[in-house]
């Protein structure tokens, strides 16, 4: 019964060690051998190479986007930065000189009409307000032409405008020649001249001032012009940004990766800087428009409406009954069917009320509001002088219209009003101008040092980037 049982039990031990050995993981030799010392975690390297190259993807995605927003940052930069130089240092002072060759074609046309009016020998004050208008106006007619570069518009207007005006010259000379003599027919070169300048030089060099000014305002556009492929970068990576810290921080129960907290904490900075330059930028490139050109355009065009209304003045005097078209010019004409036409002296006040109207400082408005004050007396002085006129009364009407002998200053008269009238727009338009080149000079400024500023950032971006993800993937090693 002994010897029974102790069989027994030695087939049960056999048949578990056996079952034991069955059960038993086959090592890296074979069955029933044990595992090597890497066996265990060999399941976990398929995951971490997963992760290596979903970090290193990301990193290198972060850094290269980093990098693209600094470039479009700087091209958007240098781009605003080229508009504002431009506005400064070319448009801008092409259109002071297209505005500058225009007045002084229109002042020497009324000049030279005033000069006929005097018997004799021309004034010689009168003579010489006369050869330096054309002086200046071939100055800047140089001027204009060196600056013009490749524009073809502007170089055609300049083209007619230098080609006519020899032409003009020579009338003007043949007129006073016979006016010496006493020659009537002096008064009929005298209005081939100044129909010359009013229906082709001055159109000319009026289709110069449109062509700048429209240069200038693509130029002030091009200075405001929103930064957007920067925007879209910088707003893109900021969410990728973000999003890789909000995972890597559930990935590793950390916080803060400061690597791309410090790429975070650029990218903001890169755009505070540049919305607070852009927006110091955009506001001195509003003030040049509203303070100076506006009110350059404003303040110029009523002079040379000045100065036609004033070349009417006097050829209606030197014709005597036969330029009466001109005074219609002056004045406007009123057609059967009650359709008013308006003169030239109507379009001068209308655009002086508006340059009283779009002054923006005190001294602008009370230059505007003198030049204004100083149309109006003139103009009711060359109703008086037309009356004068009229009643047979001409040397009194030529006295007024040239300030002298009853007419002489300090008495009131047409001259003395037109003179006025025309320092005041002087004034005005030397402080117009000087506005414009103060907001634009601030404005060119604006963006000092964000191109370079923004060049840095991106690369501290990048190396940011870098090393923040380049220790986390460290991690895994």
């Amino acid at each position: 019964m002994t010897t029974a049982s102790a069989q027994a039990s030695t087939q049960v031990l056999a048949a578990a060690q056996g079952g034991a050995a069955a059960a038993a993981p086959s090592g890296p030799g074979g069955p029933g051998k044990p595992s090597g010392p890497g066996g265990p975690s060999e399941p976990a390297k398929p995951v971490r190479s997963r992760t290596d190259r979903r970090l290193v993807r990301l990193r290198a995605s972060l850094a290269v986007g980093a990098l693209l927003f600094g470039a479009a940052g700087i091209i958007g930069t240098q781009v605003r930065a080229d508009g504002a130089d431009d506005a400064k240092a070319h448009s801008g002072v092409m259109i002071q000189q297209a505005e500058q060759l225009y007045h002084s074609l229109s002042d020497a046309d009324a000049t030279s009409t005033t000069i006929y009016l005097h018997v004799g020998e021309a004034p010689a004050d009168l003579l010489g307000t006369y050869n330096s208008d054309l002086q200046k106006a071939q100055a800047a007619l140089l001027a204009a032409t060196n600056e013009a570069g490749d524009d073809a518009a502007a170089k055609k207007a300049l083209g007619a405008v230098a080609s006519q005006l020899p032409q003009y010259v020579k009338l003007n000379a043949t007129a006073a020649a016979n006016n010496l003599l006493g020659y009537p027919v002096g008064f009929r070169y005298l209005t081939q001249a100044s129909n010359l300048m009013q229906g082709t030089i001055l159109p000319a060099a009026q289709s110069l001032t449109d062509t700048e000014a429209k240069n200038l305002a693509s130029a002030e556009d091009t200075a405001k012009q929103f930064p957007f492929l920067m925007t879209v970068f910088g707003v893109l990576l900021l969410f990728a940004l973000l999003m890789v810290q909000v995972r890597e921080s559930r990935r590793t129960n950390r916080v803060f990766n400061v690597g791309l907290l410090a790429a975070t904490a650029a990218l903001v900075l890169s755009f505070a800087w540049t919305g607070i330059d852009v927006t110091v930028q955009n506001g001195h490139e509003d003030d040049a428009r509203k303070r100076g050109s506006d009110q350059v355009s404003a303040l110029a065009t009523a002079r040379i409406l000045s100065l036609q209304a004033r070349t009417d003045e006097m050829l209606t005097l030197v014709g005597r009954g036969t330029a009466d078209d001109k005074e219609t010019d002056y004045a406007g004409v009123t057609a059967a069917s009650g359709t008013h036409t308006p003169g030239t002296e109507e379009l001068l006040a209308a655009k002086l009320h508006d340059a009283v109207g779009i002054a923006t400082d005190d001294t602008g408005k009370n230059l505007a509001q003198h030049a204004a004050s100083d149309e109006s007396s003139w103009h009711t002085l060359h109703l008086a002088l037309r009356a004068s006129d009229a009643q047979n009364q001409y040397q009194k009407a030529v006295d007024s219209a040239l300030g002298q002998h009853d007419f002489a200053a300090p008495k009131p008269s047409a001259a003395a009003s037109f003179t006025a009238l025309q320092a005041d727009l002087d004034q005005a338009i030397k402080h117009a101008e000087a506005s414009f080149q103060s907001e634009a000079d601030s404005g060119a400024s604006a963006l000092a040092g964000l191109e370079i500023g923004l060049g840095l950032l991106a690369l501290a971006m990048a190396a940011a980037v870098l090393r923040g993800l380049g220790r986390r993937i460290a991690e895994y090693h």
